[in-house]
């Protein structure tokens, strides 16, 4: 079995790297690559990992090799045949450096995989999406419908657990018995350990639960019911309660007398037991929350349904307020059956389901409700299942979505290490000053980064994009005598046994630690900045910037852009090399960092400049050339008239810092290539005749859509072509580019076939305002 399953999933990691040669030579861009990881590499492998886990070694093999693709660019993009225009060459010389086929994903693959709207661009988590795939096929046993494998699948739920007297059948998802000690097979272990990943807690507080439910929870691995820190095992006496749930070891009488649940327990204190078995009885009541006290020491309310056989030996089910009688299909579904004589009655539980799953979508939902009645079994026996207690968020763990849970492992991941913000699910944006700190984490990065160009190289620390702005006291270089791995282990081993005698003198809460009613992603409270960088996030990710725009500004605000300096601080360049390749720069050796390179750079600073004076001259307002106006996207008052000015300023800004950025990795190619000075004048202003080439084109691409759909010249079907809509109307263009006729002006052409519209760009190296 196991050798057929590693050679399964060999195959497919042939398949993925045959496929990823292919796309390869594509040259597509990086959301491009994105898209192709997930739709079309990983999906080959989602099927077979739904049922089994891959091996973790080809498991990472796998992961790093959707990685290395998204990475790398191995062939010149759109944006290099602008280049080589934009330098009066022919689209073969424009030679940008590519980086190597083993390049790392910067920003990290755990903050590619957020949402856009978090600050990532959905790049497909491998590991966490099978995760969340086999944690909806076991989250199926939480339905009522009697399906052929869920009955072997809820037998060794039933029976695995040791012992095995328990039977909470599916509760077990939800108990905190180690899924080591539950002794299933590999295949359904995989499944547990994925359902478990996700965390649920309780939707509903415990005093909030009706009395059905509370009477269902199980009395051993439950938060809810935790042993006693001080007890006596002769009275059974209780004194504070601790942390640690009960487990069958702490109460083998109960577990000898199959009591296990709550409904046990009320009807056990109703009738007479020995001595020890009652001690039991009551020092497990008091270990109970009030609200499920009340419920364990009050009368039983008659059962609502029960089960009976009748005469011709037919089972049948009675509803004890209708008195009506329904049969039972195969799947578990109730069908109304003529009136019979019924004996032998025995209480069952039945809900309502519509196995319709609404919660898909309504656009998925049918025309009408089908709900109906399902049977789950002998009332609180191991199929009876209360539904709407366990969730995540808002949602029901038996109402579980996959891309929900996939983006919820995500999140779950991001904030273990340190990546969202604290108190949010959002990444913070490095160019934005936390409040009461006139520094922002941009500034602090690039602090770090030409500190360690000072440093040796021996003692540079090569050092990861997703590290915080503080540096954590583990990651600090000691160099101190290392110790070995055994000595290590003996102390580790040393303190284990040092803990149990020092418990007893620890000075208890006087309360259960108790964490199953909370949420793991719930924020501890709103953070004030929240709304501010869910509006960056969105910004950066919204559809009618360039996609090689869009990106470049996305690496800008995570602070991990490829100059100079965070080259040399990942180890990519040396110390030579992450200065600035220009030598018109005040030092000769500058570090580039972000901040230089878009802003500080003589270079840089002429097309800012003229990106400024362009806009005072469309507008009237002169933005500020700092680095919340430039690149954090901070607009002031009366800067912005209208949100197609809005758009129309974003897209000249973000034109510009890809200009820059171009015109950087160029000179620095040309650097390292030579260093003769005639090949660095050649480059002097490349930035600024690619800013208005790019701007220009910009202009003509959007007056293309007004007037064709782009969608009917493909060949194909156009409801194929789906994302943003290719087509722009005349007013639309108008707003976004014709604003006082600064940049394009439309006018009206007399034909012998009529009137015709035709555009007249007005931008040029001298007009409106002069570029050099």
């Amino acid at each position: 079995m196991q050798a057929a399953w590693h050679q399964t999933f060999t195959g497919i990691y042939q398949a993925i790297r045959a496929k990823v040669r292919h796309w390869s030579a594509r040259g597509l861009s990086f959301l491009g690559r994105v898209h192709v990881a997930k739709q079309v590499l990983a999906a080959s492998l989602w099927y077979h990992a739904t049922f089994q886990r891959p091996p973790e070694q080809l498991l990472q093999q796998i992961s790093r090799q959707l990685t290395r693709y998204v990475a790398s660019a191995q062939h010149h993009s759109q944006g290099d045949a602008a280049i080589a225009l934009a330098q009066g060459n022919s689209q073969d010389s424009a030679a940008l450096p590519a980086p190597a086929s083993s390049a790392a994903l910067f920003p990290r693959v755990l903050t590619s995989s957020l949402l856009p709207a978090q600050g990532g661009v959905g790049l497909v988590d491998v590991p966490t999406q099978i995760q969340a795939l086999q944690s909806k096929v076991v989250s199926r046993l939480l339905e009522p419908e009697r399906l052929a494998w869920k009955v072997f699948q809820l037998h060794h739920l039933s029976h695995a657990p040791q012992p095995s007297q328990l039977a909470y059948g599916a509760t077990i998802l939800f108990s905190t018995a180690s899924t080591a000690s539950l002794q299933l097979p590999a295949r359904l272990m995989g499944y547990v350990t994925a359902f478990r990943a996700l965390q649920p807690h309780r939707l509903l507080p415990v005093s909030d639960m009706p009395a059905e439910a509370i009477l269902n929870e199980p009395l051993f691995f439950n938060q809810q019911i935790p042993v006693p820190l001080s007890r006596s095992a002769t009275s059974g006496a209780s004194g504070s309660m601790g942390s640690q749930p009960f487990t069958p070891q702490d109460q083998p009488l109960l577990l000898a007398a199959g009591l296990t649940k709550v409904a046990h327990l009320q009807a056990a204190l109703r009738t007479q037991h020995p001595q020890a078995l009652t001690a039991c009885l009551q020092s497990m009541l008091l270990a109970l929350p009030l609200p499920w006290q009340a419920v364990a020491t009050a009368t039983p309310a008659a059962p609502a349904w029960r089960q009976g056989v009748s005469s011709s030996g037919i089972q049948l089910i009675q509803n004890t307020h209708t008195g009506q009688q329904h049969s039972v299909s195969l799947h578990s579904q109730l069908l109304l059956a003529p009136a019979q004589a019924i004996f032998a009655f025995a209480p069952v539980h039945v809900i309502p389901w519509d196995p319709s799953r609404p919660w898909r979508g309504p656009t998925q939902q049918p025309a009408r409700s089908t709900v109906a009645l399902y049977s789950q079994g002998p009332l609180y026996g191991p199929d009876h299942l209360s539904l709407g207690v366990w969730g995540w968020g808002q949602q029901p763990g038996h109402q579980l979505v996959v891309r929900q849970a996939s983006q919820r492992l995500r999140l779950i991941q991001a904030r273990k290490h340190g990546i969202l913000a604290p108190g949010t699910l959002t990444c913070q944006p490095r160019l934005l000053p936390s409040l009461g700190s006139d520094l922002t984490p941009a500034e602090a990065l690039e602090s770090r980064w030409t500190a360690s160009m000072q440093a040796s190289p021996a003692s540079r620390a090569r050092l990861s994009s997703d590290m915080p702005t503080s540096q954590p006291a583990w990651m600090a270089l000691t160099r101190g005598h290392r110790q070995h791995w055994s000595q290590r282990q003996q102390q580790q081993q040393a303190q284990q046994q040092q803990q149990p005698s020092q418990q007893p003198n620890q000075p208890h809460s006087g309360g259960a630690t108790v964490h199953d009613t909370v949420d793991v992603l719930a924020p501890p409270g709103s953070h004030p900045q929240l709304c501010e960088w869910r509006r960056l996030w969105e910004l950066a990710s919204a559809a009618y910037f360039n996609r090689q725009h869009r990106v470049l500004w996305w690496r800008i605000l995570h602070g991990c852009v490829m100059c100079g300096a965070f080259s040399a601080y990942i180890g990519r360049a040396t110390v030579e090399q992450a200065c600035c390749p220009y030598a018109c720069c005040s030092s000769p050796a500058q570090p580039q960092t972000i901040s230089h390179m878009f802003l500080e750079c003589p270079m840089a600073a002429t097309v800012i400049s003229w990106l400024c004076r362009l806009w005072q001259a469309m507008t009237g307002h002169l933005p500020d050339a700092s680095v919340a106006t430039i690149l954090a996207a901070s607009t002031s008052e009366g800067q912005c008239a209208s949100d197609a000015l809005l758009q129309t300023w974003h897209r000249l800004r973000l034109a510009v810092l890809h200009s820059i950025w171009t015109a950087a990795r160029i000179a620095a190619s040309s650097t390292h290539a030579s260093s003769q000075a005639s090949q660095l004048s050649s480059q002097s202003h490349l930035a600024s005749r690619l800013a208005l080439k790019t701007v220009t084109s910009m202009i003509h691409h959007d007056w293309v859509k007004c007037n064709d759909d782009v969608r009917q010249l493909a060949g194909v079907c156009s409801s194929w072509l789906r994302g943003r809509d290719p087509s722009m109307t005349l007013e639309a263009f108008r707003n976004l580019w014709c604003h006082h006729d600064t940049l394009a002006s439309i006018h009206t052409a007399h034909t012998g076939t009529g009137d015709k519209l035709e555009l007249v760009v007005n931008l040029s190296d001298m007009v409106p305002v002069q570029l050099f």
